[in-house]
């Protein structure tokens, strides 16, 4: 029998988990307890993507820090459509990425990053200069640029993978280019595939070297636990035009040059600020980050030079090759000293040009100066122009077949080599591109995790031009499922400012353009940014001076997942068709089922439902010792609640018995290795495995053995000490399990929370991967399940309405209601659990946690004040005639003998406080809601109940 399949969760729970009574204070803001996100299936696409024949190499991700991916840069030459054969080049680290080397049942990524082949734009100098239009910027073709497709490796024989793909006869969709003479190059990323894994929050993508870098991409085939972590992919993409200074121009050398060459000073540096690096190629001078060690702040900035031009026509100068930003340009060629802003680079949306040249009181005689209100007294010639700055890179179209990285900025024009910025180098270079990710998931769990994919600010002079600000990156984020929980930024960066060195408007030079925003395209919603970066400034005038902002990016979360190019994703294809001998399930523990001693209503742990089902889970309470303030839900709605936070005096813990079934056919030894992840926030959950003893977890057990052997099979072995992470092991001897002989074990996963601050309404998530140690050429068989983690399940939203004051005409009563005035309260009550009643297992109750009998108590002490009342110190207290009354009476309207009305709930009983002093009315009540037998359920259950609202009143005395 095949490897198992791991679960995707949809919510679901094996055993009831009892709430304690919960108290509710009507007085205080509403009060709710813990509940996780809802996450509804998603409808897909009739066709699917193709599966790859042989065993994927999904491993659990563990905790997920630094860049993962292996990147390849392949050898000069083409890699055809159709190819089933791939030549894996030279592994690159050098830029920070991964040095996992590729291996059978591998997934890879191949991206096209560049292709500024023949005919791919206008390189003459003049203004059409990109794309014929006269805007100086733009392209006529980008080829292949930002094509990609996931291929499955079958074999690898000398560094050749023979692979399997969505393209002609099982090869390759597209043909891929590697020629950097003609500025094409593409790269070959080693893609992990992960059946669950969680997020941290130094998880980044290598940063883009000139030939591999700028990508994150994960496959997860269940559950990303996404931990409240970032990912970050800020300043990995295309590099900015880098900085040269030169203090004079060949005399023939124009003021308006589109297209210069980076040698035009001989030996020397270049007279104009230098183009951008985008998907048409890369310039002589390029700027970038080479540390990632804070990554939402790249620093170790660098200027590099190849020592010829990368674009043909040259690489100085305001045109814009592609989505990479112009050079600035100058006013005074000869001199060389009348800087001018780069352009920003561009993605989803253009770039912004660069700012004008610097002015001095002798040389403003043009008609755009005058028109700013600037000097009017000419030296030069007339032919001169303000608007020479660098021309913003081009906008490119969003297709779900093409990633690009964010465009770099063009460099500012520098005369002086002025700095004004905290590493004291480098002003005027333009800024560096967003890179890209690629997520391909089946679930999201954990606290909501945030993908940054900016563009970053170029280094700032303090006279001479600004560079031009990085584009935004591209994020696609698919899954045959809805997902919940993230956030993405892909902005582009702001242009770099141009100091001033006196006041208005004498010394202004030229600040750099914005870069335009990022794509963000995903199949479920997410919170999305793509802003263009606002234009730099002149300081301290803090004038655009002619620079313009970055425009808007494009961003879309209706994006159908089966058409990401190539084969299929671990949330479509991992399934029970490896080549293992041994079958497994883990799953929650039920001691109901005989067969499985697990739940057999629930997805793939006994192979009743469906791979692709997954709805293995066993949710719990966390309880709350002393919590404060008490968990709350803000939101007006107890079916959509919005949860506070709340710290807890004592460590919570948490008890989750799971189930292991396993059949080894091989009848070898065995050793099957379980891991769990504790929760990741709040930090400091730890996590214990133990075995079981009679229904008590066994914590105490400890290491028996450390080999497998026939001597000591069928017992736990290894039992490690609580953490963020726990194993345990357990072995199976040679002859004792063959197919009729499964072996079946309940275990315990012992949780402890810290004390600190936990989220109302957040749920904490926890997996447990369970792998034997078969080898090649067998599969090892693996099984993963997810305990969710819940503070409480009851969100309650609650309002009230003045009925009739009581009061004689005229009257305004100071705290709301007079004598006899009546108070309606209505209740919303829910007990949602995420998930409910999707599949087979929505019709047996006991999966999920349910409301004791009786414990949905509502209370009030009428000293807090509900639109105004304080009844209880104000009238008195309450009329002594409150009872329970009819269910369905209309309790909004005061009547004669409106006493004796009860609630709208059948079984509620309503009681007094008795205690208090002769003569005065009831100053509190208290009301069981639905009586001692009520208890609520989680939606989808036929004849039981999952919310409601229960509407009654109270009139004063």
């Amino acid at each position: 029998m095949g490897q198992a399949a791991v679960k995707r969760f949809v919510c679901n729970n094996a055993r009831k988990a009892a709430i304690a009574a919960l108290a509710f204070t009507l007085a205080q803001s509403s009060m709710s307890m813990h509940i996780g996100a809802v996450h509804a299936p998603r409808a897909v696409a009739s066709t699917t993507p193709p599966c790859p024949t042989g065993s994927m190499n999904f491993q659990a991700g563990g905790t997920l820090s630094s860049a993962t991916n292996t990147y390849y840069q392949p050898a000069a030459g083409t890699l055809a459509a159709g190819s089933t054969s791939v030549t894996l080049g030279t592994m690159d680290t050098g830029n920070g990425g991964a040095t996992t080397a590729v291996s059978q049942g591998d997934e890879l990524l191949i991206m096209q990053m560049q292709d500024g082949g023949n005919g791919s734009f206008n390189t003459s100098n003049t203004s059409l200069y990109g794309d014929g239009s006269g805007s100086g910027s733009g392209y006529t073709s980008i080829g292949n640029a930002g094509l990609y497709e996931y291929v499955f490796v079958s074999s690898v024989v000398g560094g050749v993978a023979t692979v399997q793909g969505a393209g002609s006869g099982g090869g390759l969709i597209n043909s891929y280019y590697e020629n950097t003479a003609n500025n094409q190059r593409y790269q070959i990323v080693r893609v992990p595939e992960y059946t669950t894994a969680t997020l941290t929050s130094n998880f980044t993508a290598a940063y883009w070297d000139g030939k591999t870098g700028g990508v994150a991409a994960l496959d997860i085939s269940s559950t990303l636990n996404l931990g409240g972590a970032s990912i970050y992919a800020t300043g990995d993409g295309f590099r900015g035009g880098g900085v040269t200074t030169a203090t004079t121009t060949p005399t023939a050398v124009l003021n308006n040059y589109y297209a210069a060459s980076s040698t035009m000073n001989g030996a020397g540096k270049p007279g104009f600020g230098s183009k951008g690096e985008g998907i048409l190629g890369t310039p002589n001078y390029v700027f970038y980050y080479t540390s990632f060690t804070t990554p939402s702040n790249p620093t170790t900035p660098t200027v590099t030079s190849s020592g010829a031009n990368g674009y043909s026509g040259g690489d100085q100068g305001m045109g814009a090759p592609g989505n990479a930003g112009g050079g600035g340009t100058d006013d005074d060629p000869v001199s060389n000293d009348q800087n001018t802003g780069g352009g920003g680079g561009g993605n989803g949306g253009a770039g912004g040009k660069g700012g004008y040249p610097w002015t001095p009181q002798y040389s403003g005689n043009t008609s755009m100066y005058s028109a700013l209100g600037l000097h009017t007294a000419a030296s030069y010639s007339t032919s001169n122009s303000g608007d020479i700055g660098g021309r913003g890179g081009a906008a490119l179209s969003a297709s779900i077949g093409r990633a690009f990285m964010g465009g770099g900025g063009g460099a500012g024009a520098n005369n002086n080599g002025s700095n004004n910025n905290t590493y004291n180098n480098y002003g005027s270079s333009g800024g560096t591109g967003g890179g890209v990710v690629l997520l391909r998931i089946a679930n999201t769990s954990g606290s909501a995790a945030t993908i940054y994919a900016n563009g970053t600010t170029g280094l700032a002079p303090n006279n001479d031009g600004g560079g031009g600000g990085g584009a935004g990156g591209t994020v696609i984020i698919t899954s045959p499922n809805a997902f919940t929980g993230i956030t993405v930024y892909a902005n582009g960066a702001a242009g770099t400012t141009a100091d001033a060195a006196g006041s208005f408007p004498g010394n202004q030079h030229g600040p750099g353009g914005g870069g335009g925003g990022g794509i963000v395209l995903s199949s479920s919603f997410v919170s999305a940014s793509v802003s263009g970066g606002t234009y730099g400034t002149t300081t301290p005038n803090s004038t655009s001076y002619g620079a313009a902002a970055g425009s808007s990016g494009y961003s879309s979360s209706v994006i159908d997942p089966t058409s990401i190019p190539g084969i299929g994703s671990g949330a479509d294809c991992y399934s029970s068709t490896g080549s293992g001998t041994a079958t497994m399930y883990t799953g929650p523990y039920d001691s109901g089922d005989a067969t499985y001693n697990g739940a057999a209503y629930t997805g793939s742990y006994d192979g009743v439902q469906s791979a692709t089902n997954n709805n293995d889970f066993t949710a719990r309470e966390i309880p709350l010792p002393t919590p404060s303030p008490v968990p709350q839900n803000t939101g007006t709605s107890a079916l959509s609640p919005i949860g506070n936070t709340f710290s807890v005096s004592s460590s919570p813990s948490v008890n989750v018995e799971n189930a292991l079934y396993y059949v080894n056919t091989a009848k070898a030894n065995h050793t099957v290795t379980l891991t769990a992840t504790a929760p990741v926030l709040p930090s400091q959950w730890s996590v214990q495995l133990c075995p079981d003893n009679g229904g008590t977890p066994n914590c105490g057990y400890g290491t028996q053995s450390t080999t497998c052997k026939s001597t000591n099979a069928n017992q736990w072995m290894n039992i490690s000490a609580a953490g963020s992470t726990a194993t345990a092991q357990f072995c199976y001897r040679n002859g004792t399990n063959g197919a009729s002989n499964p072996q079946i074990l309940a275990y315990w996963a012992v949780y402890t929370g810290p004390t600190g601050t936990y989220t109302a309404f957040s749920r904490y998530d926890a997996t447990i991967d369970a792998q034997d140690d078969q080898i090649s050429p067998a599969t090892p068989a693996e099984n993963v399940t997810h305990n969710e983690l819940y503070a409480g399940f009851v969100p309650i939203a609650k309002s009230s309405t003045v009925v009739t004051t009581g009061c004689p005409s005229g009257v305004s009563p100071p705290s709301g209601v007079c004598p006899s005035g009546v108070i309606r309260y209505s209740v919303q009550y829910a007990n949602i659990v995420s998930g409910g009643g999707k599949g087979t297992e929505g019709q047996i109750a006991a999966a999920f946690p349910q409301t004791q009998a009786g414990s949905l108590v509502v209370s009030d002490d009428g000293l807090g004040g509900l639109n105004g009342t304080n009844w209880g110190t104000y009238t008195g207290g309450l009329v002594n005639a409150l009872s329970a009354g009819t269910a369905g009476t209309n309790c909004g309207v005061y009547s004669s003998g409106w006493g004796a009305c009860g609630d709208t709930t059948a079984g509620t009983t309503c009681t007094y406080d008795a205690s208090h002093p002769s003569g005065v009315g009831a100053t509190s009540f208290t009301c069981t809601i639905g009586g001692g037998s009520f208890q609520l359920y989680p939606s989808g259950f036929t004849g039981q109940t999952s919310s409601g609202t229960v509407t009654f009143a109270v009139q004063a005395k």
